[in-house]
Formats: C-alpha cells, sequence, structure tokens
C-alpha cells in the first residue's frame, strides 16, 4: 500500500494530519482504519512526532468520526438505515442490529473489533436512538483500547506493520465470518427449537 499522500499530509500538516486521516476513515476514505491508526504509531518511531500527542489526534479523530456518524443517523434515522439498506453494506447493518437486539450494550464495544460492522456502528445505533451518554461509555472506551493495539502495533514494527496488518485483517475477517454464521445459526436453532 503506498503511503506517500499520507507522508505528504504529515509533513504538511504534523498532528493535525493525523487527526484528518483517521476522522476521513468516516467518509470511505480507500484505507483500513488499522492502518491509519498504526500508521500514527509508526510516525513516532520514524520522526519527531511526541507519542502522546499522536496518540492523542489520531485517537480524537476515531471518536469525533463516530461521535459525528452517531447523530448523522440519530438525526437522519430511519431514512439514513433505508438508504445504507441498499448499498453493500445492508449486510453488515442486519448482521450489527440483529447483535444489537441480542447482547446490547457489549455489541457497541465489541464492534470496534470486527472489519466492516466498525464502520456500520455508529450509524445504526445513532439511528435507533440509543441513549448518547451509553454509547459515548462503550464506544469510546473500545476505540480507546483498539486504537491503542493498533497505534502501538505501528510504533512496535514500524516497517513491517503493514505486513502483520495484512495477516491480522484475514484474522479479523475469519473471525468476524465465524462469530456471525455461529449468531445466525443459534438464531435459526433457537427459532426452529420455538416452533417445536
Amino acid at each position: 500500500m503506498d503511503l506517500t499522500f499520507l507522508m505528504e499530509l504529515v509533513q504538511k500538516y504534523g498532528y493535525v494530519s493525523m487527526f484528518i486521516f483517521n476522522w476521513l476513515l468516516l467518509f470511505g476514505m480507500p484505507l483500513p482504519n488499522e492502518v491509519a491508526a498504526s500508521f500514527s504509531g509508526v510516525l513516532t518511531e520514524i520522526s519527531y512526532f511526541n507519542p502522546i500527542y499522536a496518540f492523542i489526534s489520531a485517537y480524537l479523530g476515531l471518536i469525533t468520526s463516530n461521535t459525528f456518524a452517531y447523530f448523522l443517523g440519530r438525526v437522519l434515522g430511519k431514512r439514513l438505515l433505508d438508504r445504507l439498506n441498499r448499498t453493500r453494506i445492508k449486510g453488515t447493518i442486519d448482521r450489527f442490529t440483529q447483535f444489537m437486539d441480542k447482547h446490547g450494550k457489549m455489541a457497541i464495544s465489541f464492534s470496534f473489533f470486527l472489519p466492516g460492522v466498525r464502520w456500520a456502528m455508529p450509524y445504526v445505533v445513532g439511528a435507533n436512538r440509543y441513549p448518547f451518554m451509553q454509547y459515548m461509555l462503550y464506544a469510546y472506551t473500545a476505540g480507546f483500547v483498539w486504537m491503542f493495539i493498533y497505534f502501538n502495533l505501528g510504533r512496535t514494527f514500524p516497517y513491517a506493520y503493514e505486513s502483520i496488518l495484512q495477516n491480522l485483517q484475514i484474522f479479523l475477517i475469519a473471525l468476524t465470518v465465524l462469530i456471525v454464521g455461529g449468531i445466525v445459526l443459534r438464531y435459526y436453532f433457537l427459532s426452529k427449537a420455538s416452533k417445536k
């Protein structure tokens, strides 16, 4: 993956750029969230950036974009869900809605660690009018842990983090499929048992 564009942004805008490329992921920037988070950590090792300020900038970008998406979902509500259900993420939204109905608050936290679901989560939660203070508690805490893991992955392996992330993403996608498949199968067998 060519990160030249991000390097140019960093040279020009410094810490603000770390906020920007973690915030822009909300709008479909063609960059995996994990790469943006770990790239901020990489910059603290290969450049002059302070790790604490870099982490805060990246984390603020992540939670601001999530908060914006939550309120977008809350304001546009049903219309937004109807529109998103006509896109390629319909399945993701359906799975997250079912997961949220079943597991409630923990679904918000857990969704940060599932590729694809992480992107749809704040819209769905906002559209379902979930209380904002509870959303903040679970989303911001999980976002902090998620950012901490990937930021430090970038710091620990500044020259090998891309290959590590590729393997980790394959694992996380497989894990997501297994979890969603398990939930669907369990739901199927429980509904079949209740009919009897």
